[in-house]
């Protein structure tokens, strides 16, 4: 199959376009976010909730002031998680309405 050249000006452009806009974008949002932190909390203690936590504490804009969770089991080391992996330490709730 031949493509006419209007094809492959396209798909060039908008190839080059794709990867200019992947390549700033950790760019805007160090210069969006101007260093602020968001104070962050968490309900429930699990397995998806430290995932979502995890990926909050990765982006670097999180402060973790609260973990919530019914099960001390799991609370726990998700506390323990929270301040080896970020230094922060959350205050732990086992009602969430207490912590809201």
């Amino acid at each position: 199959m031949t493509m006419n050249p209007n094809g492959r000006q396209f798909l060039k452009t908008s190839t080059a376009t794709s990867l200019a806009s992947t390549l700033s974008l950790p760019a805007v949002h160090a210069t969006h976010h101007g260093g602020k932190k968001y104070r962050t909390a968490l309900i429930g203690s699990g397995w998806w909730g430290m995932n979502i936590l995890n990926e909050a504490m990765r982006a670097g804009y999180s402060k973790v002031v609260a973990v919530c969770d019914v099960d001390e089991r799991q609370l726990q080391p998700a506390l323990k998680h929270v301040e080896d992996a970020s230094g922060d330490k959350p205050k732990a709730y086992r009602d969430y309405r207490e912590m809201l």
